[in-house]
């Protein structure tokens, strides 16, 4: 019972940051070269590739009480955020740095770095959750959860935040397993 709670409360919180992020985007077309759709979150799933490009925005080094927050998330079409919606959620201690990969568990890789927070949620067609988890919840998940979320961002410009990310994803009750590689994105940057 207490593993079903906490990964309620856990997924409850995570779609409704994402929907926030998410939420407060609006098409816009002020890429490079004045397209609005050539943002995008691609990724896959299981080896199946898949792309949003109705919506992808993000922002990077906000200033929150406690840390330094970044989001990015892309939405299959725009502002339909329940289903088909991809969002990684990124903070840290100190400010968001690009060309290092951030983890959701400890490493000791050079040129990463752990996160105080790192959740990559998935909401497929039907608006089923599915998330990563870190290394800190394992006395409440399942053993042989896997924790290996990884994003870097590899460039900041004030319009716009590129990067890749990967992980594995669980949906509430962990019948079901995504393996998240090839993940990149080219978002609107928002703040």
């Amino acid at each position: 019972m207490k593993i079903v709670s906490l990964s309620k409360l856990i997924c409850h919180f995570i779609i409704a940051v994402s929907l926030f992020f998410s939420g407060a985007c609006k098409k816009n077309s002020d890429t490079p070269n004045g397209s609005g759709s050539d943002y995008y979150m691609r990724f896959k799933i299981n080896g199946v590739l898949i792309e949003h490009k109705g919506q992808a925005e993000g922002n990077f080094n906000k200033a929150t009480s406690s840390s330094y927050a970044a989001s990015f998330a892309g939405l299959k079409e725009t502002l339909v955020a329940g289903k088909n919606n991809m969002s990684v959620i990124l903070g840290t201690e100190a400010e968001n740095k690009t060309g290092v990969t951030y983890t959701n568990y400890t490493t000791a890789t050079s040129g990463s770095e752990k996160a105080k927070v790192l959740n990559i949620v998935y909401l497929d067609d039907a608006g089923n959750a599915y998330l990563s988890w870190a290394e800190e919840f394992a006395p409440a998940i399942p053993s042989g959860t896997k924790t290996n979320a990884q994003v870097k961002i590899t460039e900041a410009a004030s319009a716009y935040l590129k990067g890749s990310f990967s992980g594995t994803l669980y949906n509430n009750d962990y019948t079901k397993e995504f393996s998240i590689t090839e993940g990149e994105f080219y978002v609107r940057r928002i703040n």
